[in-house]
């Protein structure tokens, strides 16, 4: 019997030891408790914020500068090629630009053709153009490239609203400064800049009569880390001003590729 009240001893002890080491923890654990949530919970809540990854963050920018070429679609037989410089000014989450090019346009093998004919297609003459265009950044964020070797860059996805002003040094040829000056705020050119252009216009072209136009468009800013940055954009014409400019040359198209850096 003494024997069996060892072992009965020895059994018991050690459930008295389990119990008061329970109660210990369900203690120590009592004041986090109010501090814990379920994994669906915190699965639906919001529980923290990052800072967002920018490769190059153009808005801190003082300025750009940039080359530019682009070639027009004016839906006509001529060739149009432009090229020329570029300003860009970030204010907050927009830019400004101001751009001046030299619009260069010889014959194609159907304008030479047609030259032949009494047939003439409305177009522009070489020219000076100045623009406009205030930026709006709809999506941005860093991508990677490809091949893998070239490095991130921050590529943003703009919206462009643009004014262009159409300027022949020639047409003012005989011009006294009053009607120069009247032909500048015009928004047609006059019958004696037409009559000017007719030395400078190609065989087969009939000078267009419109000196600026509005155009909207597309396009992309590809940032590198330097501040290196490529923006390939098409802009469209939009013949709102037509009736007041008398243009035939309603709708085309341009497409611009601008390589420049960041200040």
């Amino acid at each position: 019997m003494l024997l069996c009240a060892s072992v009965a001893l020895a059994q018991s002890e050690p459930a008295q030891t389990s119990v008061e080491e329970t109660g210990s923890d369900e203690e120590e654990e009592e004041p986090l408790r109010r501090h814990r949530s379920t994994f669906d919970a915190l699965a639906e809540r919001t529980i923290g914020t990052a800072s967002k990854p920018v490769e190059f963050n153009w808005r801190r920018s003082d300025a750009m500068i940039a080359a530019t070429g682009g070639f027009v679609f004016e839906l006509n037989n001529f060739n149009t090629l432009r090229g020329g410089g570029m300003l860009r000014l970030p204010s907050g989450g927009t830019l400004f630009e101001v751009g001046v090019s030299w619009t260069q346009v010889w014959d194609s093998p159907s304008s030479r053709l047609l030259a032949f004919t009494p047939y003439r297609q409305p177009g522009r003459p070489p020219r000076l153009e100045l623009d406009l265009a205030l930026v709006l950044p709809l999506a941005e964020g860093v991508v990677t490239t490809s091949p893998k070797f070239f490095p991130a860059v921050q590529l943003v996805f703009n919206a462009y609203a643009g004014f262009r002003y159409m300027v022949h040094p020639t047409g003012w040829g005989g011009m006294r400064p009053r009607e120069v000056v009247g032909a500048i705020f015009a928004p047609n050119l006059s019958d004696k800049e037409v009559e000017n252009l007719e030395g400078v216009r190609l065989d087969s072209m009939q000078t267009d009569l419109g000196r600026y136009g509005l155009l909207l468009g597309l396009g992309n800013d590809i940032y590198f880390k330097q501040g290196v940055f490529l923006s390939p954009r098409i802009m469209l014409a939009v013949p709102i001003l037509a009736p007041a400019t008398q243009t035939e040359l309603l709708f085309w198209a341009d497409f611009t590729l601008a390589v420049g850096v960041a200040l």
